[in-house]
């Protein structure tokens, strides 16, 4: 009985230790966009102390022009790191040591701490469109035992305001400034030539009469 209940005791240690290692090449729809956190979702947890997260990076773009970002994560267990970024309507490139999933940027292995803080560096190509968009980033401080517990993990934003582009379109850019819609704006001129069409059948009746 003894050597059976250590059998089940290794088979479950391994299946958690096995969840935190098929996500250490990286996972997306865990940067807070989604509002699904890394704890939440199973994947980490447990840490005693939560690390900072901090996003660096130009907060105004003009349309078109590509930015230099970092993720920066500190504290924590603080063996190795791992991340994960996202935003709306803009483009992520991936820079050293983190890859492109679904749109999405994760590390493509976890990077190990160094004088205390992970650095991930990234691009971000601001879209055609002006407009106020939101980084959206999580970062794992973990112990490295590749299990999913004693390991923390912290989210970030950062607004960066687009210019020089398109303006967004509203449902009001589709009215005249009287307030009628494009569809009906022909209207008045159709009354005009229905009333002078009238006129003229009454200046025609009077000169027969």
């Amino acid at each position: 009985m003894r050597s059976i209940l250590s059998s089940v005791g290794a088979v479950a240690v391994c299946l958690v230790a096995g969840s935190a290692f098929a996500n250490s090449t990286g996972i997306n729809g865990r940067s807070g966009k989604q509002s699904v956190s890394c704890t939440a979702s199973g994947c980490h947890g447990g840490g005693s102390s939560a690390p900072t997260v901090t996003l660096e990076g130009p907060t105004a773009l003009t349309a078109g022009q590509t930015g230099q970002y970092s993720l920066i994560i500190s504290g924590g267990p603080g063996a190795k790191a791992g991340m994960n970024v996202a935003v709306d309507g803009a483009t992520l490139t991936a820079g050293s040591g983190t890859k492109v999933v679904s749109g999405e940027l994760t590390h493509s292995l976890p990077q190990a701490f160094s004088n205390g803080s992970a650095r991930f560096d990234f691009s971000l190509v601001a879209p055609a469109t002006n407009g106020t968009y939101k980084v959206y980033a999580a970062g794992n401080s973990v112990n490295g035992d590749k299990a999913a517990t004693g390991d923390s993990h912290a989210n970030a934003t950062l607004d960066v305001v687009v210019t020089g582009g398109s303006d967004p379109v509203t449902p009001d850019d589709t009215k005249d400034e009287g307030g009628c819609s494009a569809a009906t704006s022909g209207a008045p001129a159709v009354l005009i030539a229905v009333f002078a069409a009238l006129a003229a059948r009454r200046r025609r009746q009077s000169r027969q009469g």
